[in-house]
């Protein structure tokens, strides 16, 4: 079968999509990844065909102009949150009107009919979409494809549409405004079909969170767990990476996607960080972009930066990762069996999303520890770093979690549940 992997141009998110798109080749099937023109250069090093979709969009621009823009105002639009008093009709209505101007359209308008065209040339039988390529499954609508979504992050799209919904179906028909719908709505009938609600959530949802880990999934949504294989990017395994460290080894890395957007502002200085975690008895890695690296100074002899070192090469040589809870880290220290630190919101200026969904499921599972807000101190980061290296109960944990995880079907194990989905799809009336 022809498959259609799809996203708006964010390199995190294609790149966790890379091994089922591996996995589909290997069955023997078509598979070609479509985006926006600049992520061409990432889908091809990995291996894939790219199909550059209309122009690049300028999300990443606005962000780090947010003031100017407005978008900072969604700041208060919390999707992680789940406490039905706080979630009123006047917040959702109002987050979801904010979301669709500021992130979803400006990430999709700009290839959606370009995305559309090809898909009505080339007849795919799947699409396969992260969560915010709204335009994705309209393309697939429109030229009779089966679609899936394919998570990044928790599913907190899902429950805050349900909720959404219910809110919607209490208020009188003057009150009903469904700012997704109604984009979505105008998106579809360009591409000459029209809106479902399955456009919203998938035919099929692809979870790669392990049990314990993710959220419940919510009625109408059919998650399909699929264990995560790490996969960050071309990798060059460094010759200081082959021989054991002769203490404990800890990974700090504080993401990429941030410091491309923003300005980078963080909540502690990074030589007062890196003085505080050096007094651990462990070598400290710490994977720190050219403009983090700036103005550091002398280094303690057991701290080693470097610019980039892949987490599924650097992992699975450590005893703990210190990290700002982004997905992709997340899993990939799930998948290693690493305790882990978690810290949301270490960067100031990055616009939060699950992290601290992530880091309250690092302690509940007990495979490591958070830390926030106020808190969050160099002293006390190296305090909980330091236990996660004595107190063999984190290893315990990440050991927990890792199995569950790797007991989940793997992306090859995952192509015949996706075969007989185009089939009961494509089968339909």
């Amino acid at each position: 079968m022809r498959v259609l992997v799809a996203s708006q141009a964010e390199k995190t998110h294609v790149l966790g999509m890379v091994p089922l798109a591996w996995a589909l080749r290997a069955a023997g099937h078509e598979v070609r990844v479509a985006s926006q023109p600049s992520l061409a250069p990432t889908i091809t090093r990995a291996g894939l065909p790219a199909v550059a979709v209309g122009r690049d969009h300028l999300f990443n621009q606005m962000l780090s102009t947010s003031k100017s823009t407005g978008f900072a105002e969604t700041e208060g639009f919390d999707m992680t949150r789940s406490d039905p008093e706080a979630l009123g009709w006047d917040y959702l209505l109002e987050g979801y009107r904010e979301f669709v101007r500021f992130w979803w359209n400006p990430v999709n308008a700009s290839m959606a009919d370009d995305l559309t065209d090809f898909c009505r040339w080339w007849r795919p039988d799947l699409v396969l979409w992260e969560p915010t390529t709204f335009c994705a499954p309209v393309a697939a609508r429109a030229s009779g494809a089966a679609h899936a979504r394919v998570l990044w992050g928790m599913d907190v799209f899902a429950r805050v549409r349900r909720r959404f919904l219910e809110r919607r179906a209490e208020n009188p028909g003057e009150r009903r405004e469904d700012p997704l719908a109604e984009w979505m709505e105008r998106l579809a009938r360009r591409a000459g079909t029209d809106f479902a609600e399955e456009l919203v959530s998938g035919q099929a949802t692809l979870d790669p969170y392990p049990e314990g880990v993710r959220l419940p999934p919510e009625e109408g949504v059919g998650h399909i767990p699929v264990r995560y294989v790490p996969y960050n990017g071309t990798a060059v395994v460094p010759d200081w990476l082959r021989a054991p460290a002769e203490r404990g080894r800890v990974c700090l890395t504080l993401g990429s996607a941030a410091p491309e957007r923003f300005d980078d502002r963080r909540r502690l200085p990074l030589p007062e960080l890196l003085e505080s975690v050096a007094a651990l008895d462990a070598e400290v890695v710490a994977t720190l972009s050219p403009g983090q690296r700036d103005g550091l100074g002398t280094l303690p002899p057991n701290v080693r930066v470097v610019e980039y070192v892949p987490l599924h090469a650097l992992l699975p040589h450590c005893s703990a990762v210190v990290h700002h809870g982004g997905a992709g880290t997340f899993c990939t220290a799930v998948f290693h069996g690493v305790p882990q630190l978690v810290l949301p919101g270490f960067s100031m200026a990055q616009y939060l999303f699950d992290e601290s969904l992530l880091a309250e499921r690092v302690t509940e599972t007990g495979a490591g520890l958070t830390l926030a807000g106020d808190r969050m101190t160099a002293g006390e980061i190296a305090r909980r770093t330091g236990r996660l290296l004595d107190e063999p109960g984190f290893a315990e944990g990440a050991r927990r979690v890792r199995d569950r995880a790797r007991a989940m079907t793997s992306p090859a194990g995952l192509v015949p549940v996706l075969e007989q989905l185009v089939e009961e799809v494509r089968g339909a009336p």
